[in-house]
């Protein structure tokens, strides 16, 4: 016969430090695109790096060229 092993019920410091982890990552997630967005419109502008700009032209390819659609000159 096997025993069965009581139910891990957290208490109130471990589900504290679980949701303050959760919403750490969430903020960390949410805080990545605008941040990715912002260094792709530098690196498409004439004070870019080389390499950046090389990198940023790849990279919004990649993606279907979301950042250029937005700025691009009309």
């Amino acid at each position: 016969m096997s025993q069965y092993l009581p139910p891990k019920i957290p208490g109130s410091k471990q589900a504290k430090e679980y949701r303050a982890n959760v919403i750490s990552g969430l903020l960390w997630l949410a805080a990545i695109p605008p941040v990715l967005f912002a260094v792709m419109v530098f690196g498409y502008s004439d004070q870019a790096p080389a390499f950046l700009r090389d990198l940023t032209v790849q990279l919004d390819g990649l993606f279907g060229q979301p950042v250029w659609s937005l700025i691009k000159p009309k």
